[in-house]
């Protein structure tokens, strides 16, 4: 995993989804780029979606001291072929993005504000899927806790004409790792054992008197 990375993606995924349609338009898709892109890198066409990464916090609610953790989306090569590894717990954090919408005409902007809402970033009981690694052609992805923190509506005028706008604060769980940190076991191929028999305590005698040693290995 990624940090950071995997969660840009999984979001402008959920987001590559919403649609707009209108009388003199058929349905399509509605643009998503990452907050302030290279002017030259996207042709700005109305409506459109951004991202921005506003906030990183520790989630100090969810640390786990000390121990460690053998989470599968950490594997590296190493540690596959070792027969058990582990590594220290992550440490927990909160990912706060912005998320807001642009649009001309009214019928778009509600239309985004009820795809997002609805389904994609909704109020209550969200989630996100990221992906984590891909082994051949099957992705292997995590499901993280998704928080709406705010909604808010800043329509405006600009250059005499209507800007309808939306923003969505949203608060994503993730979490910062040291995979390089990982300490790697290996399973115990053999094991002796060394059996020391005694005769009984001859009254004569303080302590036993040894009279064989066995050694066996399985």
């Amino acid at each position: 995993m990624t940090f950071i990375i995997a969660e840009d993606e999984a979001l402008k995924e959920v987001l590559k989804g919403v649609t707009v349609s209108d009388n003199k338009n058929a349905t399509r898709p509605v643009g998503v780029w990452f907050g302030q892109p290279d002017p030259e890198a996207r042709e700005q066409s109305f409506p459109f979606i951004t991202i921005n990464l506003v906030d990183i916090t520790e989630a100090k609610e969810r640390m786990m001291a000390s121990g460690g953790v053998s989470p599968w989306y950490y594997e590296t090569t190493a540690m596959a072929l070792a027969d058990d590894w582990t590594m220290p717990y992550p440490i927990p954090v909160n990912l706060d993005y912005q998320v807001t919408t642009f649009a001309r005409q009214p019928r778009h902007d509600r239309q985004m504000l009820s795809q997002i809402l609805g389904n994609r970033l909704p109020l209550r009981f969200g989630s996100l899927r990221c992906i984590e690694k891909t082994v051949g052609q099957v992705a292997h992805a995590t499901i993280r806790r998704l928080d709406m923190l705010r909604v808010g509506k800043r329509d405006s005028i600009e250059d005499g004409k209507r800007m309808f706008m939306n923003t969505f604060t949203i608060r994503v769980s993730s979490e910062i790792a040291t995979p390089d940190a990982y300490t790697l076991f290996n399973q115990v191929s053999s094991v002796s054992l060394t059996e020391k028999m005694y005769k009984d305590y001859p009254d004569s005698l303080s302590s036993p008197s040894l009279t064989e040693i066995v050694t066996f290995s399985v």
